[in-house]
């Protein structure tokens, strides 16, 4: 069962909704026309989150058919306190839906603030009912809070030296001298501080973030409700409690960076040269061939993926890190992925994105089962299975290709 304060966790997400005869009877979902099986139902953030009837489905045996024409019901998520709801992969089929369509559009046209929306470790900060809106922290005099914590540390170095002098002068070993009063970071309740909402969070140039207030700042006159405000994030992991916790700070004298990206391809050490691989199934008539790989200069194939990021169709990591950092790369080469539950095989293009101290890859799903597809390394192309019987394939065929797109 899942409340409506978890819901943007379950942002573009398709669900089979349990069968309800009490829905039909809610102010404003009379029309929705009553099921013994269920129905299928699209998640998706809109300011707030929403609930949208897009069929029929049935539980059993995990099948949907959508509703005639262009029927759709949209509720606000706050209307449906509790619903049993079961995730359904999202296939090629679903999400050409017009509905869905048209907010997968929408959602790709707003790309950072949809890769903020995907950070978990900021569901604590935001507003149960409007997931976009965070609570960030302003401290009012940092200096003061520093100096307070500078004096305690030499008071207590102050004290620790003199301890040592004495232990020396005893005769004890200075690992065996204890003192009191350790220093300590200031307890929050002792600290200037004032907590402030914000919305549209979104990664900024140099490592930054940036969000516009929705509150006046008291006390300052440096930034006000509706402007634009540099926004620090800082992570904290507490051992003896094995978490991690993340609190947004609001820098109100740092610039506001922008969100340009500036990235260039990568170029491979070794060229993963175009070669054409034709399998064929001895146990049915199964026979693709599979354009694999790219050349050192492939210009065509990159534009196409800058074209892609700057149209949203990206993972939420990637473009946080192509906003933030500077030393981004992108490796790139078209490569075959098998599902990992059916055994689909399709080309994909490759994306990995290439930093100094980290790599992150592009994620595929299966446009027949909505499961996650895994990259089929070269060596492995001759041991794979048909997707249709099961039997193992036959390379039958590799030859190099000429780079003009096959598709």
């Amino acid at each position: 069962m899942l409340r409506t304060s978890e819901f943007w966790q379950l942002d573009e997400k398709f669900l089979m909704i349990s069968p309800d005869k009490k829905l039909c009877t809610l102010t404003g979902m009379e029309s929705l026309p009553e099921s013994d099986s269920g129905y299928l139902g699209y998640a998706y953030l809109d300011d707030t989150m929403r609930i949208a009837f897009l069929g029929f489905c049935d539980e059993e045996d995990e099948t949907y058919k959508f509703f005639d024409g262009d029927q759709v019901l949209v509720a606000q998520a706050s209307m449906l306190p509790t619903m049993l709801v079961r995730i359904v992969k999202p296939t090629e089929e679903l999400e050409k839906h017009p509905f869905v369509r048209g907010v997968l559009d929408f959602h790709e046209s707003d790309l950072l603030l949809r890769c903020t929306l995907s950070l978990r470790q900021l569901d604590h900060l935001r507003d149960p009912l409007r997931p976009a809106i965070l609570k960030a922290a302003w401290i009012r005099d940092e200096q003061i809070l520093e100096k307070t914590f500078n004096e305690s540390v030499d008071q207590y170095t102050e004290v620790l030296l003199a301890a040592y002098e004495q232990a020396e002068k005893e005769g004890i070993k200075a690992k065996d001298v204890e003192v009191e009063g350790e220093p300590e970071p200031l307890p929050v309740d002792a600290m200037t501080i004032e907590f402030v909402r914000i919305t549209d969070l979104v990664p900024a140039n140099n490592g930054t973030w940036r969000a516009v207030l929705l509150d006046n700042i008291p006390g300052t006159r440096k930034k006000k409700k509706g402007d634009d405000v540099a926004i620090s994030m800082v992570t904290t992991t507490i051992e003896e409690e094995g978490r991690s916790y993340t609190m947004l700070f609001l820098e109100v004298d740092a610039p506001v960076e922008g969100t340009k990206i500036n990235v260039a391809a990568s170029k491979p050490f070794r060229l993963p040269w175009r070669i054409a691989y034709t399998l064929a199934c001895p146990g049915c008539d199964f026979k693709e061939t599979y354009y694999l790989g790219r050349s050192g200069e492939d210009r065509f194939m990159f534009k196409e993926i800058m074209e892609e990021i700057r149209r949203g169709k990206v993972d939420p990591a990637i473009a946080i890190d192509l906003v933030q950092r500077d030393d981004c790369e992108i490796d790139f080469s078209r490569e075959l992925y098998r599902c990992r539950s059916c055994g689909t095989l399709d080309v994909k293009k490759r994306v990995r994105l290439i930093t100094k101290d980290h790599t992150l890859s592009a994620t595929y799903y299966c446009l027949e089962c909505g499961e996650r597809m895994s990259h089929v390394k070269r060596t492995h192309i001759a041991s794979l299975d048909c997707p249709q019987c099961r039997e193992q394939l036959n390379p039958v065929e590799e030859s190099l290709w000429d780079g003009v797109d096959p598709n």
